[in-house]
């Protein structure tokens, strides 16, 4: 009989390990099938059907079957959102996602547009960056509950800065322990050290989000990327170094000289050794043009356009 590859971490709390892990919660019986809650969706039709056939394994019919109540999307990300629609069409299910990033999975072309500043490239045109659309049935809020049986919950805390109003997913299960799907929050420690600048769009909000979780005590952490952590302050202050360290960077380049973005973004990217490919230069050029929005707001940097070139140098 073949075996499901998901993680039992707590009681009916399951983790689905991938390029972008997946939670899955199970609430109760209906008509003998297990009421199911998926956290993140994985990021297009093959990936969701791996998810769906792991899903099986765990709740085969011989013990119930199962019944997908919602998907809970952290934010709107394709690697994220992409097996909605599969989902939707295969089960029947509800999207259950916040205001700031619904709007992202009905219109998915959002997410290269964004990254872009365009009509995106075929580079942020795949399945990895724009996934099929999906319709919300339901708003989220750090302050909505879901209550499921035998005392367990569902809770939320907000985690905004990786995108527009990404929200932490929040189990406890009817013993009092709990879980924190943390989305792109913070990044596992092999995925940070590998990329070190990853896409942002508010440094700002992303800092705030690194306290706040540095505040919580939770039983078990399970970043989107990363391997899932009983303690969460060593890998939180590694993230926090790799900002920072791209904050310095920026601001010790402009030290020299006036720059463009285009100028900035090879030097940041010489000096911490990255070559990049179409795709990531999308990605870091809008990163950097986030931390120069953060430094501005801060009083570091100014910017200002002579002769049709927009340059940004330092507050001296």
């Amino acid at each position: 009989m073949e075996k499901s590859s998901a993680i039992k971490l707590m009681d009916k709390a399951y983790v689905i390990p991938g390029a972008t892990n997946v939670g899955l919660i199970a609430s109760g019986k209906t008509k003998k099938a297990w009421n199911l809650y998926l956290i993140d969706s994985g990021m297009n039709d093959e990936d969701a059907e791996r998810i769906y056939n792991e899903i099986c394994l765990l709740f085969p019919d011989e013990k119930g079957g199962f019944c997908l109540k919602a998907i809970i999307n952290t934010h709107s990300h394709a690697d994220h959102a992409g097996g909605n629609a599969f989902f939707q069409k295969k089960c029947g299910c509800k999207i259950y996602i916040s205001s700031g990033e619904a709007g992202s999975i009905m219109n998915p072309w959002l997410q290269g547009a964004v990254f872009s500043g365009g009509n995106p490239l075929p580079e942020l045109s795949g399945s990895y960056h724009q996934c099929k659309a999906s319709i919300p049935d339901k708003i989220l809020t750090k302050d909505s509950v879901i209550e499921l049986c035998q005392n367990a919950r569902i809770s939320f805390i907000d985690l905004k800065g990786h995108y527009f109003d990404m929200l932490g997913v929040k189990y406890t299960d009817r013993n009092g322990k709990t879980m924190l799907f943390t989305g792109d929050a913070f990044f596992g420690r092999e995925h940070i050290m590998k990329y070190w600048i990853p896409y942002l769009y508010d440094v700002g909000k992303f800092k705030e989000s690194l306290e706040r979780l540095n505040s919580t005590n939770c039983n078990y952490y399970i970043p989107s990327h990363g391997t899932i952590l009983n303690r969460i302050q060593e890998t939180i202050e590694l993230n926090t170094i790799a900002i920072l360290s791209t904050e310095h960077s920026v601001l010790h380049i402009l030290e020299k000289k006036a720059m463009s973005v285009e100028e900035l973004v090879k030097e940041v990217a010489d000096l911490n050794c990255i070559r990049m490919k179409n795709a990531q230069y999308f990605l870091i050029t809008t990163t950097i043009k986030s931390y120069l929005t953060y430094l501005f707001h801060l009083g570091k940097i100014k910017y200002e356009t002579v002769d049709n070139k927009m340059t940004w140098s330092i507050v001296k």
